[in-house]
């Protein structure tokens, strides 16, 4: 199985008023190809600090991060943009949609953004809608449609690029039980597809549902 993340003695700290706070402390990962990957912890565990190292959001105090073998330390703003908006997709427990878009236009964006051909991205778009249920609300705003809908729209508009890693932070946090299960059925099936998920989650039921689960407690993994 090809090793798609490779993290060796990963450290973030963060320099406050109070003194430095290690949010992450000598973390050692490996993630293959096709994984799908739980990260429990209480707040402020470092999950979230992972979470955004992962996808080039922030950067490590010390340590390596490697991604398809690369030394993610080596590389320029604008080939970590290439692969914000190519190699990862983003799901976020508040949405993060843009109200005024119709579901098929806040789909779009991201292809927007790239520069895609506006016919290239209507059918990426209106692929992706289709692939998590949606195709009969796509004309419909995010307020028109309920929470767990509106997280649907969320993982169209992360998989409209077709990415090879999917990030979820807490993607069931906004929902009630019924949509929660809903969202991870179609994060599940998107990994039956070949897609590598990681997934952070305070919920043991969702944590449940992936491969392998981390468990982070003060910056380390303890389990």
């Amino acid at each position: 199985m090809k090793k798609i993340i490779s993290l060796k003695n990963l450290s973030r700290d963060y320099i406050t008023r109070g003194g430095v706070v290690h949010a992450l402390n000598k973390i050692n990962v490996d993630i293959d190809e096709g994984e799908f990957i739980a990260i429990v912890g209480q707040s402020g565990s470092g999950k979230s600090t992972l979470m955004n190292i992962l996808g080039c959001l922030d950067t490590p105090t010390d340590g390596i991060y490697s991604l398809n073998g690369i030394d993610i330390s080596t590389l320029n703003e604008k080939q970590l943009t290439y692969i914000r908006s190519r190699v990862i997709g983003f799901i976020f427990q508040s949405f993060n949609l843009v109200p005024a878009l119709s579901a098929l236009e806040n789909t779009e964006l991201p292809l927007l953004y790239r520069g895609i051909s506006k016919r290239q991205r209507r059918y990426a778009a209106e692929y992706a809608l289709e692939r998590v249920g949606l195709s009969s609300r796509k004309n419909h705003l995010p307020p028109e449609l309920s929470g767990g809908q509106q997280q649907r729209v969320a993982i169209a508009r992360a998989i409209a690029s077709e990415p090879e890693i999917l990030l979820a932070d807490e993607p069931t946090g906004s929902l009630d039980k019924k949509s929660g299960k809903e969202v991870i059925d179609i994060i599940k099936s998107l990994n039956d597809e070949g897609v590598t998920v990681v997934m952070i989650t305070h919920d043991d039921s969702i944590a449940e549902r992936a491969k392998r689960r981390i468990k982070i407690s003060d910056g380390k993994i303890i389990s």
